[in-house]
């Protein structure tokens, strides 16, 4: 039997990509996934097949409106008693060079997105969290926010910085909930998805494989950055 099985998941970007992937495969893992999506009818496609492997519970929810991490908590906290695993998948890209390029109205909607609401989301699912058992969180990072890619060039400048801030964030949470949740970042690699385009070497599926290896981590280990079960630098 998995050790993931019985879980209860909550994860964004669940309806394409490695959100879709990681669904399928937790719940062939055993797990309860509520998996929120920002496009209503390709999220309820995607759930009819889903709830043919398990418990999936679909809620649409856009992580550009401020009120999204409080309403998402509000539904995972009315249907649970608790909450294992929190996966903050969904993120936002866009590849130009540099920050005039990129433009300021740009920079704030993507820190919306793949900051601020990651942190709101942590926050509110603290105390689901706590009642968890052997409790996880997992953010979605990207080799484009490691200190030596930063220092390459400025091209991507705001997608670089935004997970450059959430590599911050795993580590700021990791030391505040020390002994209490698991918070590690995940790179899932260049892979053929919306996000990383037609010319990544890998497939979405492969960033699914990285998601199961690092929830099987020991539950011990946090405050770290993985490419699947391979440790690498922040």
């Amino acid at each position: 039997m998995s050790q993931l099985q019985g879980k209860r998941v909550v994860l964004t970007g669940a309806s394409r990509g490695v959100g879709y992937h990681s669904a399928r495969m937790l719940l062939a893992a055993g797990t309860q996934v509520f998996g929120v999506a920002r496009d209503a009818a390709r999220l309820e496609r995607v759930a009819e097949e889903l709830r043919g492997l398990g418990d999936f519970t679909p809620f649409v929810a856009d992580l550009a409106d401020t009120d999204a991490p409080q309403r998402i908590a509000e539904a995972v906290t009315g249907k649970w008693p608790a909450l294992d695993i929190l996966i903050n998948n969904a993120a936002v890209q866009m590849w130009k060079p540099g920050w005039h390029a990129e433009g300021l109205a740009a920079f704030h909607a993507h820190f919306r997105i793949n900051v601020a609401a990651q942190h709101e989301l942590i926050f509110h699912l603290t105390d689901a969290l706590r009642a968890g058992t052997q409790p996880r969180i997992v953010n979605v990072s990207s080799g484009a926010g490691k200190f030596s890619v930063l220092r390459e060039s400025a091209d991507g400048a705001t997608y670089k910085f935004t997970k450059f801030a959430l590599n911050g964030l795993t580590l700021l949470w990791a030391r505040d909930l020390h002994g209490v949740v698991s918070v590690n970042a995940l790179d899932p690699g260049w892979l053929k998805t919306d996000l990383g385009g037609p010319n990544a070497p890998g497939e979405p599926i492969d960033g699914g494989h990285r998601m199961m290896e690092i929830l099987e981590l020991p539950w011990d280990v946090t405050g770290r950055f993985w490419h699947g079960k391979e440790e690498i630098e922040f």
